[in-house]
């Protein structure tokens, strides 16, 4: 499946704003708010590698498999996508734009030739 960043930008604000969704305006969060969420989901993130990492190390402790740990990473990086698209939102810009302009100006810098678009 192919998806840009405004599509998603877009389906995402939506799913947010709509009364079917989460009825969530997204100017009632301050970026403060806005950045609690991320943050909330890289803990959450930060916590399956910590288990990960157990493992890796052979420290007992984890009920669940590494595919199963590994999975529940995917999920919670997701979640911090979702948040951060909706942060971004929220401060007037796209992250698709961003990103793409941010990792160009350190091809630049470094003087690499692989740039994006």
């Amino acid at each position: 499946m192919s998806l840009t960043f405004a599509a998603f930008s877009k389906v995402n604000r939506e799913r947010c704003e709509s009364p079917d969704g989460f009825n969530h305006p997204l100017s009632s969060w301050s970026t403060s708010d806005w950045f609690t969420a991320v943050m909330g989901e890289l803990g959450e993130a930060a916590n399956v590698a910590k288990k990960l990492n157990r493992l890796r190390d052979g420290i007992p402790g984890n009920k669940e498999t590494e595919a199963a740990l590994r999975d529940k990473l995917r999920n919670e990086l997701a979640d911090s996508f979702v948040y951060l698209d909706l942060l971004c939102q929220s401060l007037g810009f796209n992250i698709g734009t961003a990103a793409v302009d941010v990792f160009n100006t350190k091809s630049a810098e470094l003087d690499c030739p692989i740039r994006i678009g």
